[in-house]
C-alpha cells in the first residue's frame, strides 16, 4: 500500500511539473517555458538570469515572442501590440492601455479567452515601486528667510525618492530631511522636513535633468540675535506650502548609483524671496534600494 502511494505521489509530482513547463524550439534551442495562462491564446514566459521573455501561442500551436525594443531616442516600438492586435482582431478589444509586463499581458489574454469585448479597457496594471536613497551636502543663504548679512551656511540632507520601477521613469516623489548649521555671520540653525515632486524633462540612459518642486515643508529653527550686548534666542516651528522650484541632475556612475547635483529654491509661488540672490546648492550620492 505504501509502495502504491509513493508511486502515485511521484506520478502526480511529475505531471504537475509537466503542466507548469513545456518545451518548445526557439532559435534551435528547447528551453522550458512556464505557462502563465491557457485558452484560445496561451501566454508563456522564460526567466533567464537578467531578463524575462514573454511568448504567445495561438490555437494552431504557433509560438511568437512578444517584444518591446527601444529606439535610439529611448522611446519603445511596442511590437507586442502589433502581434496581439492581429491575434485578437475579431474581438474588438482595445490594447491602448495594455503595458508590456507579465501581469498586464496576462490580464489582457485572460479577458480575450473569456470572450472579452470592445468594452474591455485594461486598467488593472500592477505598478511596482522603486526607492532610492540620497545623501547630500551643500551651501545655502536661506533664500526665503530674513538674512541681512547674506550669510551662507553649510547644510546636510538625506532623502528617500519613490518612483515607478520601469525604464527611465519621468516622475518621482520624495521626502527629505535637511539640517542647516550656523556661522558667525548668520546664527540661524534649522531642521526641515520636506515633501516634493520631480519631473525629468531630459531623460537619458546615463543622465537626466529635472525640475525639483518643494510642495510642503515643516521647519524647526533656532536663531540667536545679539543687540546692544544683549542676546536673545528665538525658537520657532512652521508649516509652509511654498511650491518652491529648483533644478537638478542625476548622473549615472553604475547600475544602481548616481552622482546628483541640485540647485534649489530659485523662486517660490507662495513664499517671498529675500533681497539676496538665492543660493541653495547641493551635491550628493544616490543609490537604489
Amino acid at each position: 500500500m505504501k509502495k502504491l502511494f509513493l508511486i502515485l505521489l511521484v506520478y502526480l509530482t511529475i505531471m504537475s511539473f509537466s503542466f507548469a513547463q513545456e518545451q518548445f524550439a526557439i532559435n534551435n534551442e528547447t528551453p522550458n517555458l512556464k505557462v502563465e495562462t491557457e485558452g484560445e491564446l496561451d501566454l508563456l514566459s522564460l526567466k533567464t538570469k537578467d531578463t524575462l521573455r514573454l511568448f504567445v501561442r495561438d490555437n494552431y500551436g504557433t509560438l511568437q515572442e512578444l517584444l518591446n525594443t527601444q529606439n535610439d531616442d529611448n522611446s519603445f516600438r511596442e511590437e507586442f501590440k502589433d502581434v496581439l492586435n492581429k491575434l485578437t482582431k475579431d474581438s474588438g478589444m482595445s490594447m491602448e492601455n495594455v503595458g508590456f509586463g507579465r501581469y498586464s499581458l496576462k490580464q489582457f489574454i485572460k479577458a480575450y479567452n473569456s470572450n472579452g469585448t470592445g468594452r474591455f479597457t485594461y486598467t488593472d496594471e500592477k505598478v511596482t515601486a522603486q526607492t532610492r536613497l540620497g545623501l547630500f551636502a551643500g551651501l545655502t543663504n536661506h533664500p526665503f528667510m530674513e538674512n541681512p548679512n547674506n550669510g551662507k551656511v553649510t547644510f546636510i540632507n538625506a532623502e528617500l525618492e519613490l518612483f515607478e520601477k520601469k525604464p527611465l521613469p519621468l516622475q518621482s516623489g520624495f521626502i527629505s530631511i535637511s539640517h542647516a548649521l550656523e556661522n558667525d555671520d548668520y546664527k540661524f540653525i534649522s531642521t526641515t522636513l520636506a515633501l516634493g515632486h520631480r519631473f525629468r524633462f531630459v531623460n537619458k540612459t546615463n543622465f537626466n535633468i529635472y525640475t525639483n518642486l518643494n510642495v510642503a515643508s515643516y521647519t524647526f529653527s533656532k536663531e540667536t540675535i545679539t543687540f546692544d550686548e544683549s542676546t536673545t534666542v528665538e525658537k520657532n516651528s512652521a508649516f509652509r506650502v511654498p511650491f518652491s522650484l529648483g533644478i537638478g541632475s542625476d548622473i549615472k556612475i553604475s547600475e544602481n548609483s548616481f552622482i546628483s547635483l541640485i540647485y534649489n529654491e530659485l523662486f517660490a509661488v507662495f513664499a517671498s524671496n529675500s533681497d539676496n540672490f538665492p543660493i541653495n546648492f547641493a551635491a550628493g550620492y544616490k543609490f537604489n534600494l
